[in-house]
């Protein structure tokens, strides 16, 4: 069987190399008639998906990342009850309708459901999963190096192989375990990042204030699993420990408070156990500091902290700083790319 799928998985890639390569050749380019789509909709969940979308596609036209001369579209789920791919393309049609009028349906068109929050890829929560980069070597990617896409790292920072890093910056002796994600970070002094560790940080907007939170576990943690009771919270599992042993290690007690949300569906997903700070490099620092006890299994007390749960993280995500923090390290890493030049 491995012998079938291994040329068949082979030629997905290629595949998929041409396409991206295909598309790498529109990018900047007014498209004539035909050539590609007269427009591209895109779905979003909220207000404030909607709005990372359309600031995002913003700036990448700006740029010249995408093809020109096509109608870029966003259009926000009503609010409610989620309604699905089905309901949302309905929505997405209705819009269109009223836009473009019977001339629609005289258009090649795209549409793109990017309406969920990524419960599998948490790191897309904030800005969504439409945005989210891809390495430039898809086929050549493999667990035989690190995957480092926009991102700042000192050069006495190691990265594991089969680890990715995006939009961070990793300061002196700071070392990346194998199969670790890390997203939006900062890492300013040495730190040890354990093995197959997820680490994406997220700027909120709390009160008027900008504040910073990092959600920190490990990439195998099963965010959606989730109990009906406080008594089987026991059967939750972080970075591979008793989520009641966990507990004890950060000194929180296990309470109705401790879950955001449905009090009946308690999961990692809404579990109030991450920090918030004033800056992110304390942010990462602090949720680091919290893994790495429940590694060690030694005590590292939350109890002076204001904790947020992932679910309320994305409530309050801040998404113009977060936007403002990528392009910041992408305007570094251009002008350091001219000066080497």
């Amino acid at each position: 069987m491995e012998a079938e799928s291994a040329p068949a998985g082979r030629s997905l890639r290629e595949a998929t190399q041409r396409r991206l390569q295909r598309f790498s050749e529109f990018r900047g380019k007014s498209m004539a008639a035909g050539e590609f789509w007269d427009i591209v909709a895109i779905t979003a969940a909220d207000e404030k998906q909607e709005l990372a979308y359309k600031q995002q596609l913003s700036e990448k036209l700006k740029k010249k990342e995408l093809p020109l001369g096509v109608q870029y579209h966003v259009f926000v789920d009503p609010a409610g009850a989620k309604i699905g791919n089905g309901g949302s393309t309905l929505c997405a049609l209705r819009c269109l309708e009223k836009l473009y009028g019977d001339e629609w349906n005289s258009f090649t068109i795209l549409l793109i459901h990017s309406g969920g929050y990524s419960q599998r890829l948490p790191s897309a929560s904030a800005l969504g999963k439409i945005f989210t980069a891809l390495p430039l070597s898809i086929p050549e990617y493999s667990t035989n190096k690190p995957c480092i896409i926009q991102s700042i790292l000192d050069s006495t920072c190691s990265v594991t192989p089969g680890s990715v890093v995006e939009y961070s910056r990793l300061g002196p002796d700071v070392s990346v375990g194998e199969n670790c994600i890390i997203s939006g970070a900062y890492v300013k002094t040495t730190a040890v990042l354990p093995a197959y560790s997820f680490v994406c940080s997220l700027s909120l907007k709390m009160n008027g204030h900008l504040k910073y939170s990092t959600m920190a576990c490990g990439v195998q943690d099963n965010l959606k699993k989730n109990v009906k009771t406080l008594s089987d919270v026991k059967l939750l599992q972080f970075f591979g420990v008793c989520f009641l042993s966990c507990l004890d290690i950060w000194n929180l007690k296990v309470t109705e408070e401790l879950f955001s949300g449905n009090k009946t569906c308690l999961s990692l997903w809404n579990a109030r156990i991450f920090p918030v700070c004033s800056s992110l490099s304390d942010s990462v620092t602090t949720s680091l500091k919290m893994l790495n006890a429940v590694q060690s299994k030694s005590t590292f007390s939350l109890n002076n902290y204001k904790l947020l749960s992932i679910e309320e993280m994305l409530f309050y995500k801040d998404i113009e700083d977060m936007i403002t923090y990528r392009e910041q390290i992408f305007l570094e890493i251009t002008l350091n790319r001219k000066q080497s030049d």
